[in-house]
């Protein structure tokens, strides 16, 4: 462009900017800021004088070189104002002024900059917004939202992405066809540092990303697609964009280091057998440098030391417990100039055979302790099943890496209701990404493990029939958890609690508190998954949360049964049925190292009447365990006018089963505090008949008497001899629960008389549990006095029970024979009778806009035995409870 050119369009601008427009006399112009800095030429003067006022000040001709002297006979006083009363100003990237307030969160990444990654979260963020922040806006059939929060409820798809409490940013986007989430999270350190009790933003040089994203389309009216993607990797801002990849990660500073020490460990995948485990043939070395060069160990004498097994000929085993290592020392290369920091790739090769499990560790893999830290073996390689002939003999290479990154991939399908057809499932890829350390190059050699899920469950429904299928493969190393940095870029490998992050958290109770500990997220080792069914986060039969189940305490004896009492479904055959478990692995929908299929048909011979038919096969896909199981399940509910309902639920089940489902259940001995507890899976299906009767009545007889009924049967049967002499051919269990109440009124008072009777017979598949035969049977008596009726505002209708007033006196007696027919309880070694008495007052108010429930009362009991001392329990208690409803 020429000087004639550049001058023509420079007064063009002049005089369109001259003009005058809507933009400049409209808000537009409010809201940009203004030219910086301003003043006024007249104040531009010669003066050496230091002026201590504005030169000119409105109304006035002459303005004074000093501010007056204050007089307030008149004049009131005023304070000075903080300008930043509510908050301050801020301005975004451009200039533009964004509000008056405060920065509630800030989430920073400089690269090629020390400490770049930095989180703010102030305090406002955490107490005027309780940590959530929600952006959102509409038009028509588009709707977006963004989140900001410590605690978002997030789910993908079971497979992917599943966090009651995910720590991070979320954005959400739908229309009428489609659907869409985006997930940012840091998960090395998401929240801000507190240092001497101030907060600072949490800046890192290595850290630890999240990103994902769900998106669904509908392909049909009744069909839908989606498809997952969720990555987590180690970074550094040291480092320019563009080294590495956001997807396999980079290595931090601690572990972008040469290696001096190698190791790599073989062992025998299943120990318990004592046989056929790892057989070692031959092992070798494979250097790469930095040109491209590649050399074998055996070619430039450089070997490992060997240490365990057992030689056999010309191969090394490793059976049970026994373990092969080899340590290649890589500080001591030296061949031409080749050294440990010239090295760009590494790789082991092995001539290996029947049911072997290879580890590696290094000395920068390690538990990350400044002095002295010790290598962690991670698992790279399982032979699939249990060979033991030599049958799957081949040469395998393993190409050694740090962990960098996680990342999963899934496809997800649904089909509803297609001519009474209906499907859904989901294919996911965990993809482990490693890095080999050398910090002289830029782009490291990274290597990948891949494993894969799979699930489809389908069902036909063509009343009366009906067909459902279950087909799954979850593998023995498909994984959702990434490996998370600290700040000094050191991993502690052997620390799952601070260097694990999960994508599909572990929350068998659906209580949004994970059952096991990670960092920086709330956590509780107490689950109770199945007894909760009012939804009160407390044990159902514990409600007072004592050391006492209600089953064992007077009055609320009543209304409690106990666990065994209760109806369900045991698939995986490990005496526990499937909605209590409670153990410590991710909520997939199917255990890993799983794989099978459960196919049964259904006949629907009424309307609350049904019988099903199905076979089950399960095989583990890195052992020889296995399950082979035909079942037979009929449901049938039966409403009779006058006589009550009645509810029948059988199950036969022709089971062998050999896979372990080791559990971590809650245990609540008799007068001790409850505590979890691992329960190892003795395998009481290996070759059985199992049947489960479950039966419950319940009948009212006019308004006022209530009955009900519950019985439970569960027969095991062996059909083959087994080895462990502490296990028994025939067990069981039997229950039956009788009870009745019946509420009198006389006036505004109420008397209820109550009846229960419990009886128990158990048999334990194993023997170092005892048997027991006992029948308890227990009298209630209560009589509840209303004190100042006249306060109450609602109307009374004796004969469809009592209503609930303001202030009442309770009284309540109780009495209960327990005997002890056969053996021994857990904590019970005799039978007793028992009296316990209450007295209580009670009093509902308004306070303060709460409502108050205020109780205070007296307890006493005894319980006597005849060979034992008489054991006494006396209590005074008072309480206030608040309540906004």
């Amino acid at each position: 462009m020429s000087k004639r050119q550049r001058s023509c369009w420079g007064l063009l601008l002049v005089l369109l900017g001259s003009l005058p427009s809507q933009a400049q006399s409209g808000d537009y112009a409010g809201l940009r800021p203004p030219i910086n800095p301003t003043f006024g030429l007249g104040e531009v003067q010669p003066l050496v004088q230091k002026v201590f006022s504005p030169r000119y000040l409105p109304g006035l001709d002459d303005a004074p070189w000093r501010i007056e002297d204050t007089r307030y006979a008149r004049s009131p006083y005023r304070r000075y104002l903080n300008a930043q009363l509510e908050g301050e100003q801020w301005y975004n990237r451009f200039g533009d002024p964004v509000e008056r307030g405060w920065l509630l969160y800030e989430w920073n990444q400089v690269q090629a900059d020390p400490k770049g990654s930095s989180i703010w979260k102030s305090a406002e963020y955490r107490r005027l917004f309780q940590s959530l922040v929600i952006a959102s806006d509409h038009s028509r059939d588009r709707h977006y939202r963004l989140m900001v929060g410590d605690a978002i409820h997030s789910s993908f798809t079971p497979l992917t992405f599943g966090k009651p409490r995910f720590n991070g940013m979320r954005m959400d986007w739908a229309t009428d066809r489609q659907q869409a989430t985006l997930i940012l999270a840091r998960p090395s350190m998401g929240d801000q540092d507190q240092i001497l009790g101030t907060a600072i933003p949490s800046a890192r040089t290595n850290f630890t990303n999240l990103v994902g994203g769900h998106a669904e389309v509908q392909v049909g009216p009744i069909a839908t697609l989606g498809f997952t993607y969720v990555n987590a990797h180690h970074g550094q801002t040291k480092q320019e964009m563009g080294a590495g990849s956001p997807f396999r990660g980079y290595l931090t500073t601690d572990q972008n280091i040469p290696l001096k020490t190698l190791y790599i460990r073989l062992g025998d995948d299943s120990p318990a057998d004592e046989r056929g485990g790892a057989l070692l043939f031959d092992y070798d070395i494979v250097l790469v440098d930095t040109s491209g060069r590649q050399l074998r160990g055996r070619q430039i004498g450089f070997f490992p030391t060997v240490e365990g097994g057992r030689i056999q000929g010309n191969r090394l085993s490793a059976d049970g417990s026994e373990t092969l290592l080899l340590t290649y020392d890589l500080s001591k290369l030296d061949y031409e100039g080749l050294q440990t920091a010239d090295l760009k790739q590494v790789k082991v090769e092995m001539s290996v055979a029947n049911d072997y499990r290879i580890e590696i560790a290094s000395d920068r893999q390690n538990t990350g302790e400044a002095r002295r830290a010790q290598p962690v073996f991670l698992v790279v390689r399982r032979a699939p099943g249990n060979v033991q002939d030599n049958s799957n003999a081949q040469v395998i290479q393993l190409d050694y890496g740090l962990p960098t990154a996680t990342e999963v991939i899934g496809l997800n399908a649904q089909l509803s209701q297609w001519k009474g057809l209906s499907m859904q499932g989901e294919v996911a890829l965990s993809r482990q990404h490693r890095s080999y350390p050398n910090p002289g190059i830029r782009d490291l050699h990274d290597a990948v493990d891949q494993t894969g899920a799979a699930y489809l469950q389908a069902g036909i429904d063509r009343y009366p029939w009906g067909f459902s299928l279950e087909l799954f493969s979850t593998a023995a190393g498909y994984s959702t958890s990434a490996w998370i940095s600290e700040a000094d870029g050191k991993v502690r490998y052997n620390d799952p609690t601070t260097a694990v992050y999960e994508f599909v958290e572990d929350d068998d109770d659906f209580n949004g508190v994970p059952e096991w500990q990670r960092r920086s997220q709330a956590w509780s080792d107490v689950a109770w998954p199945g007894y909760d069914e009012n939804v009160d986060f407390l044990r159902d039969a514990n409600e007072n949360n004592n050391l006492l189940p209600d089953y064992d305490e007077p009055f609320l004896r009543f209304r409690s049964d106990r666990p065994e009492l209760l109806p369900g479904l045991d698939m995986n055959y490990n005496g526990t049925i499937d909605r209590f478990e409670n153990d410590l692995l991710p909520d997939y929908p199917y255990k890993p190292d799983h794989r099978g299929l459960n196919l049964f048909g259904t006949a629907n011979l009424g309307p609350e009447l049904s019988l099903s038919l199905g076979h089950q096969r399960l095989n583990l896909t890195s052992g020889s365990g296995r399950t082979r199981a035909f079942y037979l399940l009929g449901r049938g509910t039966f409403d009779w006018s006058g006589w009550g309902r009645l509810r029948v639920f059988e199950h036969l089940v022709r089971e062998r089963d050999n896979i372990p489902d080791p559990l971590r259940q809650w245990v609540q001995p008799y007068g001790q505090a409850g505590r979890m507890r691992e329960m190892v899976d003795r395998l009481p299906g290996r070759d059985a008949w199992v049947q489960t009767l479950y039966a419950d009545w319940d009948q009212r007889v006019g308004p006022a008497v209530h009955l009900q009924h519950r019985m439970r049967w569960e027969g095991r049967w062996q059909q083959s001899g087994t080895a462990d002499l502490q296990e028994r051919r025939a067990a069981g269990f039997w229950g039956l629960v009788d009870r009745v109440e019946w509420g009198y009124p006389l006036g505004l008072a109420m008397l209820e008389p109550r009846w229960k009777s419990e009886y128990r017979r158990e048999q334990p598949f194993d023997r170092r549990l005892p048997e027991a035969e006992s029948l308890e049977e227990t009298l209630f008596l209560l009589w509840t006095q209303p004190l100042l009726a006249e306060k109450t505002s609602v109307s009374y209708f004796a004969r469809y029970g009592r209503q609930l007033l303001e202030t009442e006196m309770q009284l309540g007696l109780e009495r209960s024979w327990f005997d002890l027919l056969h053996g021994r309880y857990d904590g019970v070694e005799e039978g007793f009778t028992s009296w316990a008495f209450i007295a209580q007052f009670s009093n509902r108010t308004a306070y303060e806009g709460y409502k108050l429930v205020t109780l205070v009362g007296f307890e006493m009991s005894r319980r006597t035995f005849r060979h034992q001392a008489d054991q006494d329990r006396n209590l005074l208690f008072f309480s206030v409870n608040a309540a906004l409803r």
